[in-house]
């Protein structure tokens, strides 16, 4: 059972007080000077016009001012006592002296004072394992936040101020081993994106990646050759380019060569272009003709539609040679004769068969 000293005081205990001394009490002597102040002015006045006829001048301005002197004194301390009263009725209440205090205040706030004036020095030895067992909790808390820079920082506290060197390495290991973990985690995902973007064959998309991984991951041994990843990556892929390159010039298919040359320019440098040079006019040379035998065929068989559309790749591919040159004469007619075609063609599928066999 709880100790009664320790216990506030109840109603019985309180002691027996003036009515007036209550914030009720102060505020009824307010308005009771209030009125006396109010009906002695009034008296004051009936007197003073009555003496009016005898009093002249200055007399009659000395004599109201003496006059009324302590009505307005005593409104003013009417005033002041309700304002008083108003004041701790609102805090402690009607029937209050004041805020009750009981030992436990009076013991808590001893013991505020006596911590103020302790210096940081017997503070720190006073409250020694107050302090260590909040570093603990701020350990563990920053470790489930993943700062593992504050917490080594705390750790480092413990050890060397407050002598628990074993407790500190037990924490330093922990907070090294899910650092770790944490650090290999997000390694493993920038890695993962990194080989991604080398799956797409960017590049430099991919040397920029890697860079940032680097930086951001310097203790990881990971990312050391990250860079030469990406140049391997890159000669890789432009050796497969030359190889498919050289088959495919090789067994003429000639579409799929320009295909792949058109990709392997963007990664050869004139050096190392040189030797695919004749091969690359072979198959560029062979393409024109492939394509202007097309044309030549599709006028023929006046497929004016198809003849357009080769021509228009004539232009655009062979821009400067004879060939474009007779394309360019001709394409106005033929777009023309393609127009009557592409209008004929809705009224029945048999139209472009008729005019092959004219």
């Amino acid at each position: 059972m709880a100790d009664n000293t320790t216990n506030p005081t109840t109603d019985a205990d309180k002691p027996a007080r003036p009515f007036f001394s209550t914030p009720v009490g102060l505020v009824t002597g307010g308005l009771l000077l209030w009125v006396c102040s109010f009906v002695i002015s009034c008296v004051l006045t009936v007197a003073l016009f009555h003496s009016g006829e005898t009093a002249e001048g200055a007399n009659a301005v000395i004599i109201a001012y003496f006059a009324y002197t302590p009505p307005i004194l005593i409104a003013v301390g009417g005033s002041i006592m309700m304002i008083i009263g108003a004041i701790r009725w609102a805090i402690y209440g009607r029937d209050s002296l004041g805020a009750p205090w009981n030992k436990n205040q009076v013991t808590l706030l001893n013991s505020i004072n006596e911590r103020l004036l302790l210096s940081e020095t017997a503070k720190r030895i006073a409250y020694r394992h107050e302090d260590v067992d909040l570093l603990r909790s701020t350990i563990q808390a920053d470790v489930e936040k993943k700062d593992f820079d504050a917490a080594l920082v705390l750790v480092n506290e413990i050890g060397t101020t407050y002598g628990h060197k074993e407790e500190a390495e037990e924490y330093r290991e922990h907070i090294l081993a899910a650092r770790t973990k944490e650090m290999d985690e997000k390694v493993e995902r920038a890695l993962a994106r990194l080989d991604e973007v080398l799956a797409k064959h960017d590049f430099e998309t991919a040397a920029k990646e890697a860079l940032k991984i680097q930086r951001l991951y310097t203790e990881s041994p990971r990312v050391r050759d990250v860079n030469r990843k990406v140049t391997h990556a890159r000669e890789q892929y432009k050796h497969d380019l030359e190889r498919e390159f050289l088959e495919a010039a090789k067994v003429d298919n000639v579409d799929r060569a320009i295909e792949l040359l058109r990709e392997l320019d963007k990664y050869l440098t004139e050096q190392e272009a040189a030797p695919f040079r004749e091969t690359a006019r072979g198959v560029i040379g062979k393409k024109r003709e492939n394509l202007g035998v097309q044309f030549k065929i599709a006028v023929h068989d006046k497929e004016w539609l198809r003849s357009v559309t080769v021509g228009e790749q004539i232009i655009r591919e062979f821009p400067n040679t004879r060939m474009a040159d007779e394309v360019r004469s001709m394409l106005d007619l033929l777009r023309e004769r393609a127009a009557g075609q592409r209008a004929a063609q809705p009224r029945g599928s048999a139209a472009p068969a008729s005019q092959s066999q004219v």
